[in-house]
């Protein structure tokens, strides 16, 4: 039944990806810390409905996506001109990719689980 927290986050992820087409990165940085919140608090409500490998592969990816919303930071800091590292945006685009594909591939390894 916590599965069901996947939908609200699969729909602020696909509102995060439609305001960052639109130039509002801020409200981006917004969605997507919901996404990974909503995420995180399905992991954290039932742990023991998860085998070892099934926590272990979650956690790597909300470590990715914490990193990557950190990233994230630090080009909005660029973009409004209170950072010097131009290279910011493009590094936080790539791992930002990286982690949308970890995350795909995770859910569908949850979401395939054998129920036991």
């Amino acid at each position: 039944m916590l599965d069901v927290l996947l939908i609200p986050a699969a729909l602020l992820l696909t509102l995060a990806l439609q305001a960052v087409r639109r130039g509002e990165y801020r409200l981006h940085g917004h969605l997507m810390t919901g996404a990974f919140t909503l995420i995180g608090l399905r992991l954290l409500l039932h742990p023991t409905g998860l085998s070892p490998a099934h926590r272990t592969l979650w956690l790597i990816t909300l470590t990715v996506a914490g990193l990557t919303i950190l990233l994230g930071r630090m080009a909005l800091a660029w973009r409004e001109a209170r950072s010097t590292h131009p290279s910011l945006p493009r590094i936080h685009r790539t791992i930002g990719k990286t982690t949308l594909v970890g995350l795909a591939l995770t859910t569908l390894v949850w979401l395939l689980r054998q129920r036991t």
